[in-house]
């Protein structure tokens, strides 16, 4: 028998039918802004599960809002978050890893207080891609609870 108690962690992480919702609600309130963006869920280990843009996005913004997601499924933290903590000199040397992108734009999704998820967003001022992404975790109930 084996000393270990536990071998199999149990972790929810967003569907790709709530990845894609996700994608169109963003598509659509960035669209009533009058923006072009991209948009980018990846799972709760920061993996691509759905990826949208609208037609005449600038190009950049395609692995912007794919490593603004990556950034903030990695600790549960906003993308904007992360701009703020980098500011301190002993986190300033994070800016130095591949991918991380601490440009607001990037918001972690939970359900029930469990990471599942996060969404980039990418095309507009760093204000408006960060209101994109908190109003779509709203729209589909997916903010921390408070």
């Amino acid at each position: 028998m084996s000393p270990i108690k536990k071998i199999v962690n149990s972790r929810h992480s967003i569907t790709a039918e709530a990845a894609e919702s996700a994608g169109k609600i963003a598509l659509k309130l960035a669209e009533e802004m009058g923006l072009m963006i991209s948009v980018a869920v990846v799972d709760n280990s920061g993996h691509l599960l759905h990826f949208t843009r609208h037609d005449t996005a600038q190009f950049l913004t395609i692995d912007i809002a794919i490593n603004k997601a990556w950034t903030a499924s990695s600790f549960s933290l906003s993308s904007q978050a992360w701009n703020d903590a980098v500011q301190q000199p002993s986190l300033s040397p994070l800016t130095q890893t591949p991918r991380f992108t601490p440009v607001a734009g990037g918001y972690p999704l939970f359900h029930h207080d469990e990471l599942i998820g996060a969404i980039g967003i990418s095309g507009g001022s760093t204000l408006q891609d960060h209101s994109v992404a908190e109003c779509t975790a709203q729209t589909l109930g997916l903010n921390r609870p408070n």
